[in-house]
């Protein structure tokens, strides 16, 4: 997405912040996830948290191919970026 030259800033920064959100979830699944009490609410987090990124590939390819707009793009990538920032969620 970076280097696309038909993005404009807000799907860059977007693309930023899922990196950092994914990296984050990384982080917390080793330093608390995987010392959780409730392997089963782990588990459901976890799919949670991978149905999301899971949707990536499938928007890029919407949105090279033409099947989807900019601004199309960027609410969808929103929508996920935002869930990957809140996650996880406290009632583990």
């Amino acid at each position: 997405m970076a280097s696309d030259d038909r993005l404009g800033w807000d799907a860059v920064s977007l693309a930023g912040r899922g990196i950092a959100a994914y990296a984050a979830a990384q982080i917390w699944m080793l330093r608390v996830g995987k010392s959780a009490a409730d392997p089963m609410r782990i588990a459901e987090l976890i799919e949670g948290f991978g149905s999301a990124v899971e949707q990536l590939p499938d928007l890029w390819s919407r949105f090279d191919s033409g099947r989807m707009s900019e601004v199309d793009l960027v609410a969808q990538l929103t929508e996920i970026v935002e869930s990957l920032e809140a996650w996880p969620v406290d009632d583990i």
